[in-house]
């Protein structure tokens, strides 16, 4: 009897825990490990002082395609108790040799995972031939997914739809881009979270809300940019009873925007 009350205790708290870890995590992207301006190391510190164990990465963390030592140190640096998802980056892959050992350190290309009333998606805009682009299998499999009943979809992607800076997301194929975010609209997509261009945005577009995550490093790639940690933002996304609360924050504790994604039913 003591035995089963203490499996059932353990069971208890294995189960919250395994909860809690999802009620609040950090969002990120272009860390660009590797690159001499990266600060992910001080992220990894910030967060580790906030007990969260759980980051989505919308892409390019590492800084050379296909760098096995890259990938070692951003997993190094990311520490063994916390668990990365990510959505592919063109620093992360650019061709098959780098989508291959990306493969090495990520079972699936894109994927998706569920948690409780929410589905967050993770696509792939990098795939060697349809690169800037999500279309063949992958789309197919997107509005498959799409179709699952669930009250809340998060899904990130790289490359933004609707990018700051003209030409340098989706856009360049409009008519694919323009049917994505269709796809999405129709079915009930609340959030979408991309990286690539290094500045923080927040839109709003047909009841979707589309954020694009400040950068992490890379930024001397980008004349106008020469200090990282000033651009440098991480969303803090925490469970609230009937959605989600954002705050996007910068390494030294400041908030510089806030909204939520609440849907009641």
């Amino acid at each position: 009897m003591k035995k089963l009350l203490f499996v059932f205790i353990l069971f208890f708290i294995l189960s919250c825990y395994a909860w809690a870890e999802l009620n609040t995590f950090v969002i990120i992207s272009d860390t660009h490990v590797g690159s001499a301006d990266s600060v992910y190391d001080e992220f990894i510190s910030t967060i580790e002082k906030q007990n969260i164990n759980v980051i989505m990465h919308a892409g390019d963390a590492i800084h050379n395609p296909g760098k096995k030592s890259e990938w070692k140190k951003f997993f190094e640096i990311t520490g063994n108790d916390r668990k990365v998802y990510i959505a592919p980056g063109n620093h992360d892959i650019n061709d098959v040799r780098s989508m291959k050992i990306f493969l090495n350190f990520f079972s699936e290309p894109y994927y998706s995972f569920a948690d409780n009333d929410t589905l967050f998606i993770f696509l792939n805009t990098e795939l060697p031939h349809e690169k800037g682009k999500i279309t063949g299998e992958q789309l197919e499999w997107l509005k498959k997914e799409l179709l699952r009943d669930f009250k809340l979809k998060f899904v990130f992607i790289h490359r933004p739809l609707f990018p700051i800076f003209a030409g340098h997301g989706l856009d360049r194929s409009k008519k694919e881009r323009d049917e994505l975010h269709r796809i999405f609209e129709k079915n009930g997509v609340s959030l979408v979270i991309s990286g690539h261009d290094h500045l923080y945005n927040r839109s709003l577009k047909d009841g979707i809300t589309y954020i694009i995550c400040a950068g992490a490093g890379g930024q001397n790639h980008f004349p106008a940019f020469n200090n990282a940690k000033y651009y440098f933002r991480y969303i803090l996304a925490k469970r609230v009873e009937k959605g989600y609360t954002f705050l996007v924050k910068d390494l030294s504790g400041d908030t510089g925007d806030e909204f939520q994604i609440i849907k009641e039913k």
